[in-house]
Parts: structure tokens; C-alpha cells; sequence
């Protein structure tokens, strides 16, 4: 199964952080070949190309009185040690991580932690099956008043666990992903279910 993933804070707070050290600014992709999709120009961190690692912060001030979930996209993705080990254990070697701290407003150190780039960039999308319309290098809704039918490919996706799609926004995850995050209690995370065929 496919699913969407989002980040859910825990309780329903989008915490203020800020860049205090490192690149606040867009990512560098150490690949920007165009291959006629989105996330080369704008949105990089939706890309699924690895981010040069001088062009992600290093420090981030944490202005919230919450504790860190293990999925926080406060400035960047970013996963805590539980999360990171988890991904590895599903995707060994794929993905890029980068260390990455976050403090307190009075400097001291609340955790160290792992920017998180997916590195799986999938044209992903069912052409046959779904009702989007492609237009722009992007799939877009429908006109009105049509529900949006997205609809993924399984002989597009394969084997891959975590992944961003070359033509729509989004982080997607298997079945088997979501399950062991499930199961281990990540959180920060929501999952939406998307029709595959």
C-alpha cells in the first residue's frame, strides 16, 4: 500500500524555531540535472536528490516549551536517533542524514539530532488510473466539481520504502514502512491512505 505522510505535532502545536547556525535558506542538490520533474529549482528538500551537506543548518533554536517528537519539520526535516535507526533498518544506505542540534532560547542543548533528505525520487503517479491531470511537470486536480483520484503505480514504486514523487509534493511510504513506525511509537508523523493499482 501507498500512503502519504505528513508531520502531526503532538499535542496540535507548530512549534517556533529558527536557524541559528548553518544555511536557513534553500538546499544545494549535489545532482540538478532535470529530468522533468519538480523539486530542482524550488522545494529541494522534496527533491529525493541528496542536499549538498554545507547547505543544511547545523543549529536550530527550538522556541517551544514541547519536547522534540521524533519527526519534527521545524526549518527541516529532522528525525531524532529511534527514527534514524529505523529508517536505516529499512532502506540501509539510502538515505542522506546530516547531524543537526537543536537548543534551548538560553543555548543549552536539547538534542542531538539527524537532518533527514529522502533520497528516492520516483515518477510514481498511474497515469492510466488516476483522474489528475498532467500539466506543468506536475499532476494537478481535476477540474471542479471532480474528486481527486490520485492513483500510484506498485511496478512503478517497487521495492522502495520511503520516497518523494518527481511530479507531486509530498513524502510517500510503503505499507511495510508505516507498519514499523506503527509499531515503534514514532512520533510526529500522519499518514493518509493513497489508492495504487
Amino acid at each position: 500500500m501507498v500512503w502519504l505522510m505528513s508531520y502531526r505535532p503532538v499535542p496540535d502545536s507548530y512549534p517556533l524555531a529558527e536557524v541559528i547556525e548553518g544555511n536557513s535558506g534553500e538546499l544545494e542538490l549535489e545532482d540538478m540535472t532535470d529530468d522533468g520533474g519538480i523539486g530542482l529549482k524550488m522545494s529541494r528538500s522534496f527533491s529525493g536528490r541528496r542536499a549538498k551537506p554545507e547547505s543544511v543548518p547545523k543549529v536550530i533554536l527550538w522556541k517551544s516549551k514541547r519536547k522534540l517528537l521524533d519527526y519534527e519539520n521545524a526549518c527541516r526535516k529532522s528525525v531524532s536517533d529511534q527514527f534514524r535507526t529505523l529508517i536505516e533498518e529499512i532502506e540501509l544506505g539510502v538515505h542522506q542524514f546530516e547531524p543537526i542540534r537543536f537548543v534551548a532560547k538560553d543555548g543549552t542543548l536539547l538534542e542531538e539530532r539527524w537532518f533527514w533528505q529522502i533520497c528516492n525520487r520516483i515518477d510514481g503517479m498511474h497515469a492510466d488510473l488516476t483522474n489528475m491531470v498532467f500539466s506543468k511537470r506536475v499532476w494537478n486536480p481535476p477540474p471542479k466539481p471532480e474528486i481527486a483520484k490520485p492513483v500510484y503505480d506498485l511496478r512503478h514504486i517497487g521495492a522502495v520504502h520511503f520516497w518523494h514523487d518527481m511530479h507531486t509534493k509530498g513524502i510517500f511510504v510503503s505499507d511495510a514502512a508505516k507498519n514499523r513506525m506503527d509499531e515503534a511509537g514514532i512520533t510526529g508523523v500522519h499518514f493518509e491512505y493513497r489508492e495504487q493499482a
